[in-house]
């Protein structure tokens, strides 16, 4: 376990730590997430000290949310082009020539 245990420290992205393909969808996240939390969990391998399972924690949170998954996927430039800042949204009130 301790092979696996660090490939999921050493994965470049949140794709990788629930290893998952970008196209995954939610199911398939939510299927992944459970697999690897039944294995990582403190309660199942204590030894581990829990810092596998937070980081496939935080690989779910972020990649089950629409808003943040797609918010990440820009991050990573996943769509063709990478965000140097960060992300803004357009106010209505301020979008307005008068």
């Amino acid at each position: 376990m301790v092979e696996v245990s660090t490939a999921v420290r050493r994965a470049k992205s949140l794709y990788e730590v629930l290893r998952v393909k970008e196209t995954a969808s939610a199911p398939e996240i939510k299927a992944a997430y459970r697999s690897m939390a039944k294995r990582f969990h403190p309660d199942v391998a204590p030894a581990a000290g829990g810092a596998d399972f937070l980081e496939i924690h935080r690989a779910y949170r972020t990649l089950s949310d629409p808003t943040a998954r797609a918010r990440y996927d820009l991050s990573i430039g996943r769509l063709g082009f990478p965000v140097t800042g960060p992300l803004r949204s357009r106010r209505w009130e301020t979008d307005q020539c008068w």
